[in-house]
């Protein structure tokens, strides 16, 4: 299928009463029949309550953090005594049901899937309708799990709930009146530091911080274009200090990088974030330079150079010698390709040896090109403005190609050229008083840097586990 961030819990209870004597605590006689009655009911009003329970849980309002439904059965008069329910899932005590998992799969569709599972055309449409403006239903996506919640002895699951990240799951009623909701988790937020000296490469240094690819990728955008990640030395080290996200005590995810460094033979090059109003970049260099270059180094992430810029190689597939005028990166099929800057595309199509294939217009000076695409991304098409490591598409081998790469050209004044040997423009620095506000933000990121050790695999083995806390002034 295609593809699409909380407060106390509510918890389901019953409510019972005792009508009291206000003297010796005792029913009052004319309250017997009323009490005698009460009792009487009660356990038909308990078990009536487990059976209606599914039904008000997702017709009632569940608040942000909401870990369960809430079932109020009492008259306005009864006194309220909560039963805590025991092991509680997308906010229902998940021992009253048997939950089904079903993986998503290419080729599945929902209808099908709810058929087998007991509903009518009508109702699946019922619940399309109830969908419309909650959540896309096809941008369910393959690998990710569908949860059927069935109660007792019922052959049709009252509810299905999908999660499409760990900050919320929606809720799917598959009883009148079909609802949907998007319910957000609750979302804890706490400033961790990791470092680690290169034994092997960068990408061991991050698992042995049991760092997450999305950190790595964070840390490579800011750093690129002024560390060369293609040649990594052993004894490279860095710090870097970020938010990481909990969601019910579990790390999910993390937000921003607040300051990174990574030094290289006593080179330190910096990151540190600074935001203000109306200004599009968001982090500099130690000096106050955007730390994001005016052109990236390579277009593609986690690969690697197969072919260098050569105007004298023997071509691979036509057999003799043709001038190379690009830079070849090799990575699987379907890796996206950004844009290495800001510009216009004036070219997106199939064409020759060239494969499927963007252009892009920087200023009047510069120009890129990417080759052998297996496909573009979503909008990209000429006229189309696009920023700097956004995907313009994905890696492929379209066209004259003996393998999956992006073949990498760069125009200077309308000539191809190699850009691994330009000298390109740098963005200019910030000045003045925001100059001056950065300093302060900048020393103050800097003593959280200076706070974290470098950590080699042996001391983060033997030493504390997990996350490095940072204790930030209020």
């Amino acid at each position: 299928m295609p593809q699409p961030y909380p407060e106390n819990n509510t918890l389901s209870h019953y409510n019972r009463s005792i009508l009291v004597n206000s003297d010796n605590n005792r029913p009052a006689p004319w309250h017997r029949r009323v009490w005698d009655k009460i009792t009487r009911k009660r356990n038909l009003l308990i078990g009536g309550s487990l059976i209606s329970i599914g039904l008000f849980a997702a017709t009632l309002q569940i608040t942000q953090n909401s870990q369960s439904a809430a079932l109020i059965m009492a008259k306005p008069q009864l006194d309220a005594l909560a039963i805590v329910p025991q092991n509680m899932r997308w906010g229902f005590a998940i021992d009253e049901f048997q939950v089904e998992e079903l993986e998503l799969r290419s080729g599945d569709i929902l209808g099908d899937i709810l058929l087998k599972r007991g509903l009518t055309y009508p109702q699946i449409q019922q619940l399309v309708d109830q969908s419309k403006g909650v959540f896309n239903i096809t941008s369910f996506r393959m690998g990710k799990n569908l949860n059927f919640l069935t109660r007792g002895d019922e052959a049709i699951p009252q509810f299905m709930i999908y999660e499409p990240s760990p900050y919320e799951y929606i809720l799917f009623n598959l009883r009148e009146p079909f609802t949907v909701e998007v319910v957000k988790r609750d979302v804890q937020t706490e400033i961790v530091a990791a470092s680690g000296v290169l034994e092997t490469n960068f990408w061991q240094a991050l698992v042995d911080n049991d760092l997450s690819d999305e950190l790595a990728d964070g840390m490579i955008d800011l750093l690129a274009s002024s560390v060369d990640f293609y040649h990594q030395k052993v004894g490279d080290r860095f710090k870097v200090v970020f938010e990481q996200h909990y969601v019910e005590g579990k790390a999910v995810g993390t937000g921003k990088i607040l300051a990174a460094v990574y030094e290289r033979d006593e080179k330190e090059s910096f990151a540190f974030n600074f935001e203000k109003e109306g200004e599009k970049t968001n982090y500099y260099d130690f000096e106050g330079r955007p730390a994001r270059k005016a052109f990236l180094k390579s277009p593609v992430k986690f690969s690697r150079i197969s072919s260098r810029y050569n105007l004298n190689r023997k071509h691979p597939i036509l057999g003799y010698r043709r001038a190379h005028r690009g830079t070849d990166y090799a990575a699987p099929t379907g890796t996206p390709i950004m844009a290495v800057a800001e510009g216009t595309v004036t070219e997106a199509c199939r064409r020759g040896g060239n494969g499927i294939y963007v252009k892009i217009r920087h200023d009047g000076t510069y120009s890129t090109q990417y080759l052998h695409m297996s496909r573009y991304a979503k909008g990209i098409r000429p006229g189309v403005r696009v920023a700097q490591g956004q995907t313009i598409g994905y890696v492929g081998s379209t066209g004259l190609s003996t393998g999956p790469h992006c073949c990498f050209r760069f125009w200077k004044n309308g000539v191809e050229v190699d850009h691994l040997r330009l000298n390109l423009p740098q963005p200019k620095p910030i000045s003045g008083e925001l100059l001056e506000e950065f300093k302060v933000a900048r020393d103050e990121l800097l003593k959280l840097l200076n706070s974290v050790p470098y950590r080699t695999h042996e001391e983060i083995a033997q030493g504390p586990q997990g996350l490095s806390k940072i204790h930030t002034e209020p």
